[in-house]
């Protein structure tokens, strides 16, 4: 069965509580209540699913509040976020937990919670045992078909099972025209833009992003720094690889004449914030034309052949062959001795009668 629970609570075995008041009243025996789901699943709690999101925003369709206008009809509608965010984004919890993914930064809508969560307890998705996601909305105002979440979790399980869970970032094109021209825009458009946000350059304690540059084919790296007697010294990277199928985002080491030759294994100061909008940064690439969207094919229903219909000689009875709807000359009503009608007067009108010319008569003029 699946557990919903916000990107933030950790995984904290806590005292189970008793009965309290009520528990008193009837008897003072102590009802243990677990305080966690594990608890309350007891041995079955490693079969337990765990689904995690953010800051949660939408109003049900249920409520009468519901709108899917701001501010109702007008001229230019405005539609509401829980139409413009339809995209849904699933990644693995130990990826995601170094880039402690806080329900400030990441948001969540509770239409795609509650459709995430009725497809793995009916099954629909590939979920196994124990398994621990993470669930994000993006921008995008298409309804996301069901190919499109069996790929997500299937690419959950595909980086636990190949020991990948690590990487922070991964996005798939169908393909990318110009592998060059996409990494320019990330390393010179999109990074800038996004260390100038008050979330990255008001980092006031320990590293931060402080610029992106190009460092190979196809690849940008953000570089993490921080001041230490004076001496700027690296303490980490963040490797943007862009492909001809997709772009993925991984950590790295820092400067390792200052000691920091190893990758780090916790999270860089605003690394979160990189990772969060790596996801609209997939989405410009592909409204800019820079990438094209992965296009997920469809099965077509297969149609059933129609059975011919069975007939035979003996349950039909006496088969009566068919008229010929073809006309021929030996048919008709002539050859079955119909005569032609008389000529019938039409109307009520009656015929004018010319005068004969006179013949031999005077013709001349009076006298």
């Amino acid at each position: 069965p699946p557990s919903l629970l916000p990107a933030d609570t950790d995984d904290v075995e806590e005292e189970s509580r008793d009965g309290g008041f009520l528990g008193s009243l009837l008897g003072g025996n102590k009802v243990e209540i677990p305080a966690s789901l594990d608890g309350a699943m007891a041995a079955d709690s490693s079969k337990v699913v765990k689904l995690r999101h953010g800051e949660l925003f939408g109003v049900p369709e249920s409520s009468p509040d519901f709108s899917p206008l701001i501010g109702g009809p007008r001229r230019d509608p405005v539609l509401c976020e829980e139409y413009s965010m339809r995209s849904v984004r699933v990644d693995p919890t130990l990826s995601v937990s170094g880039n402690t993914l806080k329900s400030s930064n990441s948001r969540t809508s509770r239409h795609s919670v509650g459709e995430a969560a009725a497809r793995i307890a009916l099954g629909s998705v590939s979920a196994a045992d124990g398994l621990d996601v993470f669930l994000s909305s993006q921008n995008g105002k298409d309804e996301v078909p069901d190919e499109t979440w069996v790929e997500e979790f299937g690419r959950v399980e595909k980086m636990l099972s190949s020991g990948a869970g690590a990487q922070l970032f991964e996005a798939s094109f169908s393909s990318v025209p110009d592998v060059e021209r996409l990494a320019d825009w990330v390393a010179t458009k999109w990074a800038p833009a996004v260390l100038r946000t008050y979330e990255l350059a008001g980092i006031r304690i320990g590293a931060r992003p402080v610029y992106a540059a190009r460092a190979g084919d196809g690849r940008t790296e953000i570089v993490w720094q921080e001041l230490d007697n004076f001496e700027t010294a690296t303490v980490g990277k963040m490797i943007i690889q862009v492909s001809e199928n997709g772009l993925v985002a991984t950590r790295a080491a820092g400067d390792a004449s200052k000691g920091f030759g190893s990758i780090s294994r916790k999270p860089l100061n605003g690394e979160d914030v990189l990772v969060r909008t790596l996801a609209d940064a997939a989405s410009q690439a592909v409204e800019k034309g820079l990438a094209k969207k992965a296009v997920v094919k469809k099965e077509r229903p297969k149609k059933k052949a129609q059975p011919a219909p069975v007939s035979s000689v003996a349950s039909s009875g006496d088969v009566v062959p068919e008229a010929s709807s073809t006309p021929s000359l030996e048919s008709g009503p002539r050859q079955a001795g119909a005569r032609r009608s008389s000529q019938r007067d039409r109307g009520t009108r009656r015929r004018k009668l010319t005068p004969p010319p006179d013949q031999g008569g005077d013709s001349g003029s009076f006298q």
